[in-house]
């Protein structure tokens, strides 16, 4: 793990420094993937991707993945739905009522809140990049035969390295990661895919 995260740090300071990727650029796509969780039996996926940039290196990431009794998506609409229900549950001091309004806004902003964020380093003369990304607010629900009427829906969270290359507003991307679920004891894997996205953006 050391190792991994040590190549990520130098590929980010050696690389050259123009951007393939604008600031406002919206890639949405598809991905196909496999996955293999201590405990759990290896499983293949596919689903949706999304990425906004809102710089021309860092991106936000949002992702909803699917196979056999397996399910993706980012944990923050679970956390808005928590901070929707708290804030719209209390009362106003000055007027009594509660504050449904207060509530259902601060819930929508938390539950925007991306999965992932990633820093896209272009390879010019390869029309290509790498975007190394750390992606710490994800939901899972994963089911094993091993742990059959036990807990199967996980928080958990991913650092991982993604190649990117560009034809046109097309972007083919590979992807490898390290994951965990945040839980006693961690589960810890590897994730891999590949995914075809494309840039919605007018620019």
């Amino acid at each position: 793990m050391k190792t991994f995260l040590l190549c990520i740090a130098l590929l980010c300071t050696t690389l050259g420094s123009q951007a393939q990727t604008q600031s406002g650029d919206v890639f949405a796509g598809a991905r196909l993937g496999y996955l293999t969780l201590d405990g759990f039996n290896p499983r293949v996926y596919g689903g949706a991707d999304l990425e906004v940039m809102v710089s021309d290196k860092i991106g936000i990431q949002y992702s909803f993945l699917g196979g056999k009794e397996y399910f993706h998506m980012p944990l923050a609409p679970f956390g808005g739905l928590f901070v929707g229900l708290a804030i719209g549950s209390t009362e106003n001091d000055s007027t009594g009522k509660r504050n449904v309004g207060a509530g259902i806004l601060f819930g929508l902003l938390t539950a925007i809140i991306p999965e992932g964020v990633s820093y896209n380093i272009p390879l010019e003369s390869m029309n290509s990049s790498i975007a190394p990304y750390i992606s710490p607010l994800q939901f899972e629900y994963i089911k094993s035969p091993s742990q059959s009427g036990g807990q199967d829906s996980y928080a958990g969270g991913a650092v991982g390295l993604r190649y990117n290359y560009f034809l046109g507003r097309i972007r083919l991307s590979l992807n490898a990661e390290y994951k965990i679920h945040y839980h006693n004891p961690v589960h810890g894997g590897i994730s891999a895919g590949f995914g075809l996205g494309y840039n919605l953006s007018s620019q």
